[in-house]
């Protein structure tokens, strides 16, 4: 769903994505996507190493972006997205 000019909102049915071994199936804590520049990947992998945080998941997509995931202290899942991840980014 469009949500701005550059903005996604994406929604999930619970547990509609175990088919893709994802941990973005739509259950439990929050999970929060973030548009970032495809060169900015590198560093944020850097940052979260350098932090301790560990990142549950790095994906490529068929169109050629990188999802990025990681949990925040409150077990969120937080997800850093390389343009060619969604057809509208």
């Amino acid at each position: 769903m469009h949500a701005g000019t550059r903005q996604v909102l994406l929604l999930f049915k619970k547990r509609a994505s175990r088919a893709i071994q994802s941990p973005r199936d739509g259950n439990g804590e929050l999970h929060i996507a973030f548009a970032i520049p495809s060169a900015e990947l590198g560093n944020w992998e850097s940052w979260l190493q350098t932090r301790g945080i560990a990142v549950e998941e790095k994906r490529a997509w068929e169109s050629g972006g990188w999802s990025l995931y990681f949990l925040d202290p409150d077990r969120h899942l937080i997800e850093l997205a390389t343009p060619g991840t969604w057809s509208v980014y």
